[in-house]
């Protein structure tokens, strides 16, 4: 098991203060990979991202809004495919250990022509596989069940594995929690973690909202895989104060 920070896109651009402070808990980082992010910084900004982190585990999380891998319209596709694409070439130069996807999965809009939209996506996957060297993960957003995602890791390799994120199934799910890790368990590699109040995605520190992190961690500790928990606060403060709490918990200590 492995530990890092979330550093948003918004902290990056700003430079990094946030970096540094998420590097001073003793942790790697989650680096949020914006299309401003793209845009903005060159390949020679994040060899200086590289080189600040050093040693320590970076996940980098790839651009997701506006973009759909299974798009049925083939301009939205390809601009989908190039901006994952460009983040294909940022990991390279930051030595990731994996990228963290989103799927564009959405059960109100797809439903009706799920099997076209999931051909797609499975398509764009598979290029990005062709790309990557290393291991991908695909998150749950709206999803409210684990079907989706396990559609998927029955048609793609173990290089992908799945990014289990606590704070999505407390909004959206329409089944319990164990029934994630029954379904997907031998194929999460990451989990996101972040707390709400079950309204709303608020990203709050562990344990400021409603979420049984306790609990959860019962399940996480059953597992028998290598995978990397992510704080996914927005701010380092957040994070900070979610590592607090796994602390005072002892459901984390150093190495």
């Amino acid at each position: 098991m492995e530990i890092v920070g979330h550093v948003s896109g918004k902290e990056i651009l700003k430079g990094r203060d946030a970096l540094r402070e998420v590097l001073s808990l003793g942790l790697g980082v989650e680096l949020q990979i914006t299309s401003d992010v793209l845009d903005r910084l060159t390949l020679k900004d994040f060899g200086k991202l590289k080189r600040e982190v050093g040693d320590r585990p970076i996940t980098v999380h790839a651009p997701f809004i506006d973009l759909n891998p299974g798009a049925l319209d083939g301009y939205v596709l390809k601009a989908t495919k190039d901006r994952f694409f460009e983040t294909i070439t940022v990991s390279r130069v930051l030595d990731a250990k994996l990228i963290v996807f989103h799927t564009g999965y959405h059960p109100q809009k797809v439903k009706s022509f799920y099997k076209s939209w999931f051909e797609r996506a499975l398509s764009t996957f598979e290029e990005v596989l062709e790309n990557w060297y290393g291991k991908i993960v695909l998150e749950n957003v709206f999803d409210e069940t684990p079907e989706n995602l396990k559609n998927f890791m029955r048609e793609l390799p173990k290089d992908v594995g799945v990014c289990l994120d606590i704070g999505h199934i407390n909004l959206f799910s329409k089944v319990p929690i164990s029934n994630w890790f029954e379904e997907l368990g031998d194929r999460i590699y990451e989990f996101h973690l972040h707390d709400n109040c079950g309204n709303s995605d608020q990203h709050l520190p562990l344990g400021k909202g409603r979420i049984d992190v306790e609990g959860i961690f019962e399940l996480i500790n059953q597992l028998k895989t290598e995978y990397i928990l992510n704080l996914e606060n927005k701010t380092p403060q957040g994070v900070k104060e979610s590592l607090e709490f796994l602390r005072r918990k002892a459901l984390w200590r150093e190495k």
